[in-house]
């Protein structure tokens, strides 16, 4: 991404937290009431007199000087990695927290797709909490043309003579589906390449999964949707298996996953391929993990 101190910002969109930090207040040109740490990445919804009202990864509504931010032009690709903070996802037998992962490979991904010239942002720059809706905001406030919720599974049906990557799209979106079977193709290709005792569900591959109204199950999916943004949801690998998780500790393997999500991506981007790995998904009874919410929430200061 293209930062300018100079010029932070001059209308809605999307700033980034300078490096001494930032100060927000409770109306413009306020006293400071609390501070969010250098790189956090934040929407803004409005610009006055030097100020800039933003939500903070908890929600909050804050004013903070435009001064102590970057201004960022507008990503083409937003990249979301699952969890942070006191939320660790899914963890590891030894110990290899999903949280970690995410990022891991959301930050390799990012500096790759930044390699080719396609612009990239995170929605969590480091281990911290961020909501649903503030992930969503920030992609919202971006206004890119896709984004990856990049994440690692548990809680597989039984072993596989394959990787168990799962991709879920926008039920209702073309672009989405197409963006899942192709991120879909090219995880599975890189992984394949690995030695491991797989695990997975009877399902695995690029699907859908619905809650009892007919939209999105996933909150990431159905409130991206409902923004505009075509989103896929990327459940990787599993680090709950411990051979899996043996792999996935190491950064080598960390980047082979960094390259194909990114591989999967550019294909999206220019080209017009179909994706492929398309699984019609079994009726799913038991909810997907906790978390996601403004409960307990403490902004990274």
């Amino acid at each position: 991404m293209v930062e300018d101190p100079a010029a932070p910002v001059a209308a809605p969109g999307v700033l980034r937290v300078g490096p001494a930090g930032a100060g927000l207040a409770g109306v413009p040109g306020g006293a400071a009431a609390g501070r969010l740490r250098a790189g956090v990445v934040l929407p803004v919804d409005t610009v006055r007199d030097g100020w800039a009202r933003v939500t903070t990864p908890c929600e909050l509504t804050r004013w903070m000087p435009v001064g102590e931010g970057f201004g960022l032009s507008q990503p083409v690709v937003v990249l979301d990695p699952g969890h942070g903070g006191d939320e660790p996802g899914a963890t590891g037998t030894g110990g290899l927290t999903e949280k970690a992962l995410n990022l891991e490979v959301a930050r390799r991904a990012q500096t790759l797709l930044n390699s080719k010239g396609i612009p990239t942002l995170l929605t969590r720059s480091d281990d911290y909490r961020a909501t649903l809706d503030f992930r969503v905001a920030v992609a919202k406030s971006a206004k890119p043309q896709l984004m990856v919720s990049i994440h690692h599974n548990a809680d597989p049906d039984g072993s596989r003579d394959k990787p168990g990557t799962e991709t879920y799209y926008q039920f209702r979106s073309s672009d989405s589906k197409r963006l899942a079977g192709l991120v879909y193709e090219e995880v599975v290709k890189e992984l394949s390449t690995l030695s491991a005792g797989w695990v997975g569900d009877t399902d695995a591959g690029a699907k859908w999964r619905l809650n009892t109204r007919g939209g999105d199950y996933y909150g990431i999916l159905r409130a991206s949707g409902e923004a505009g943004v075509t989103t896929v949801l990327a459940e990787l690998a599993f680090v709950s298996n411990a051979s899996e998780e043996a792999l996935l500790s190491r950064p080598e393997v960390q980047d082979l996953e960094a390259r194909a999500v990114a591989r999967g991506i550019e294909r999206y981007l220019r080209s017009q391929d179909p994706g492929s790995g398309f699984s019609t998904p079994y009726p799913r009874q038991q909810p997907a993990g906790p978390g996601g919410g403004t409960r307990g929430c403490v902004d990274p200061a």
